[in-house]
């Protein structure tokens, strides 16, 4: 996948946190890429049509709180790693083999709000029929790889 410019660099601490605030995120970088995601998986663990995610570079992230991962094999075939609150059960990060560079934070949860500026749709082929795509998007049928 060719990433298409996102939200410019800052030097702000980003922080990310689940419902209740036990489980935490943070990254000393801005976002390198953006998207929404309509798999099943997705609408299954949020309660949402689609997720958004903001995804970071590992190497300038760190997490801290009492949290689970629960493994699956997503529709691509990769291994994912969803991390979850263990007080709340709220997901706050998405870990996925075929990106182990990058990780996935529920974008909603970032603090201070980052424009939210997706390129990419992706699992598109799951969508809700009531979701409609934005003009001006790369659409992928299914997942980026």
């Amino acid at each position: 996948m060719t990433t298409a410019p996102n939200p410019a660099p800052t030097s702000a601490t980003m922080r990310a946190h689940c419902h209740c605030g036990a489980f935490c995120f943070e990254s000393t970088s801005a976002p390198i890429l953006q998207l929404v995601c309509h798999c099943t998986q997705c609408r299954e663990v949020s309660g949402r049509p689609f997720s958004n995610f903001s995804f970071f570079k590992v190497r300038d992230t760190q997490t801290s709180g009492a949290h689970r991962s629960v493994a699956f094999t997503a529709d691509s075939g990769s291994k994912t790693v969803r991390e979850v609150c263990v007080a709340c059960g709220d997901m706050l990060i998405d870990r996925t083999e075929g990106f182990p560079k990058v990780v996935g934070v529920v974008h909603e949860a970032i603090s201070p709000q980052p424009l939210f500026n997706p390129v990419h749709h992706v699992w598109a082929e799951s969508r809700l029929p009531e979701t409609a795509l934005p003009d001006g998007v790369t659409v992928y049928p299914r997942g980026a790889v």
